[in-house]
Formats: structure tokens, sequence, C-alpha cells
């Protein structure tokens, strides 16, 4: 799946042009020349919320924290680690407050390691999916990363044996062509099995780094599971959902048709009041059909 170099340069040109194009390219994609076509019932059943966007304030009261999480209306979490405490403790925190775990990120390093402990806690916690969110900068080169492919393979391998399934979350950088012309997502998608590799896509991250998420989520149709939802001006600052640009009423939609399971908020800079931030993207998520 990758693409040719003009097309590449054609999507990194003029974001604020594809910004404004999304709605209509993601209708079109969607739909296809005889119109709109009828939605039945949601793919998504509840939002999500990555904890990491709380992370200035879980640390102090994890309880409360998660508590606040559940009033605004999230039902499904996902973790940036545990806050001391053991998965069976957070479990508990967890049903007390009415949230489930659906996912958490681990480092490549866990992959590396002790793997069938993390899958262990992943399963005690309840989760169905497990997602590194992040590759070391020595491996981001051409040789890195397929040896890290085949490394995701093996875990894909494990978690699937485990109940779970495993994925990887991207940055900007994935987009952006390495000095051999390999671009880092693609060689990723093709060389991991799409039966044991997810891909969890960052919605944000992917139209920062000059992409455009109509093309990809058609191009891997059944293979985004879960996405992260944030949301972005036109130059580029991160806001909270609907406050920006990306029209997530259009993509989402789209997602679900072709295999997406969760979205999670997340947002990387919520500014002095975390809460407030994660309490208005749920406000504008919850208006969309």
């Amino acid at each position: 799946m990758t693409f040719p170099a003009s097309d590449r340069r054609a999507h990194t040109i003029d974001r604020r042009a594809f910004l404004g194009a999304i709605p209509i390219a993601a209708l079109a994609a969607a739909c296809g020349p005889g119109g709109p076509a009828p939605v039945s019932g949601r793919a998504v059943t509840a939002w999500g919320l990555q904890l990491y966007t709380l992370r200035s304030v879980i640390a102090d009261d994890v309880e409360g924290t998660l508590a606040t999480v559940a009033e605004i209306g999230y039902r499904e979490v996902e973790f940036a680690g545990l806050y001391g405490l053991t998965p069976r403790e957070m479990r508990a925190v967890l049903d007390a407050v009415g949230l489930r775990a659906t996912s958490s990120h681990q480092s490549v390093g866990d992959v590396r390691g002790d793997w069938a402990s993390v899958l262990d806690g992943a399963r005690e916690l309840g989760q169905t999916l497990v997602v590194v969110p992040s590759i070391p900068g020595p491996l981001r080169t051409s040789e890195g990363l397929r040896a890290l492919a085949d490394d995701f393979n093996r875990a894909g391998e494990a978690a699937r044996t485990a109940g779970l399934r495993f994925g990887y979350h991207n940055h900007d950088w994935e987009h952006q062509p390495l000095a051999d012309g390999t671009v880092p997502i693609d060689l990723l998608l093709e060389r991991t099995d799409p039966e044991l590799v997810d891909w969890q896509m960052d919605i944000y991250w992917t139209v920062h780094g000059g992409a455009d998420p109509v093309r990809y989520l058609n191009e891997t149709a059944g293979r985004v599971t879960s996405v992260h939802v944030k949301d972005r001006t036109p130059d580029g600052e991160m806001v909270a959902v609907g406050s920006g640009v990306i029209d997530f009423g259009s993509l989402v939609p789209l997602a679900e048709r072709l295999g997406l399971l969760h979205a999670f908020v997340e947002n990387d800079r919520p500014g002095a009041d975390p809460l407030d931030n994660v309490r208005l993207s749920f406000q504008h998520l919850s208006t969309l059909s």
C-alpha cells in the first residue's frame, strides 16, 4: 500500500485546503455516486477516553477522576499506565464507577520483554485490545521498522491466543518519507499480518502528518478497529473535539462501515482543566448521529 511520491506530495502541500475537503471526501468515499447509504445502528456503541489526557489530575485521585469521567458520559477507557494499582485493583475501581477498560498502551519494551504478563494483566482488566503507541527514535529506520514488524506479528499472535487484539497507534512522523523514500506507516502495514496487527489511527496525527485519513481508511478496510479522536485547527493547534475543523461526523461513520469498533477521545495538550476539555469533546460527539 505504498503511495506514489507524487501522491504523497499532494497530501503534504496544502493541509489547510485538505482539512476543508475532508467532509466532501469522506462522504464521497463512504456513499459512492448513488448518494448516502443508510446507517443501521452504530458500531461504536460508547465513546471512550484515553486517560493520558488526564495525566495531570488522575494520579492524585484515581477513583474520583474516573468517577467524573463516568459522570461526563464516557463508558470505555484506554490506559497509559495504572497509577500504582494492580490490574485487579484497577478493575475494582472501574467496576465501582461504571467504566470498562477496553484497551491499554504498552511499550515496544513490553512487546520485547515479558509480553505474557502484559497480556495477563490486560485480560484481568477486561480489555479486548492492547496497543503500542510509539516507536523509539533509534528504530525509526527501514531496517529497524522491518525488525519491529516481525515483533508485532509475534505479539499479535500471542494476543490472539490470549483472546485479545493487538494494534499500533501512529503519530505524524510515520507519514513522512524516510531518507530512502520509505513511508513508515506503509512499511508497517505491509509487513504486518492484518489478521494479527490492527491500526489504531490517530486522526489528528494522520492529518497533521499530511496524510488523508479517508484514503487510508478505505485502503485498510477492516484493519482500523480503533481510532483516537482529537481535533485540529487549520494552523495545527490541538483542541477539544468540535472546536477544530476535522469533520468527525463524516469520518466516524465511514470508519464504522469499514470495521471501526472503538473511538477514544484524547488530547495531548488539554490545557489547565483537562476534565473540562474532555467534557467539551464528549458533548460534541454526543450530537453526532
